[in-house]
């Protein structure tokens, strides 16, 4: 029971945190590679700025003068390198599969010229 239980948080912070572990479970591991290109395109962002966040504030954390330990400064360049290795990832996925999707522009309505003359005070 207690190694089934370690395997749920285990997966759920491996779910949290890396991209590759997605990129190697099903669906994905089965897709082909240009599917597989266009999931990382449109989701290694996300993963990169977790990365990048907990660099960023293991940084300050350790750049403040109450807190010297050393471990903490490697491990916020660790997770600095991490997230812009993401982004690199990203960057050649994005290379592979193209640039995403962009919808066409929404037609907002106009207000006449009418309109706006009987907004503004004539003081």
């Amino acid at each position: 029971m207690h190694n089934a239980a370690m395997t749920h948080w285990i997966a759920r912070l491996l779910a949290f945190w890396s991209l590759t572990w997605h990129l190697r479970r099903p669906p994905l591991a089965d897709a082909d590679a240009d599917e597989r290109a266009r999931w990382c395109r449109d989701n290694a962002g996300t993963f990169a700025g977790r990365w990048l966040g907990l660099g960023a504030a293991l940084w300050l954390l350790f750049m403040t003068p109450f807190v010297t330990f050393a471990p903490i400064a490697i491990a916020a360049l660790l997770a600095l390198a991490v997230g812009m290795a993401t982004l690199t990832r990203q960057i050649l996925a994005q290379r592979r599969a193209g640039l995403p999707p962009i919808e066409p522009p929404a037609d907002f309505p106009r207000r006449d010229r009418d309109d706006d003359n009987e907004d503004t005070d004539d003081r």
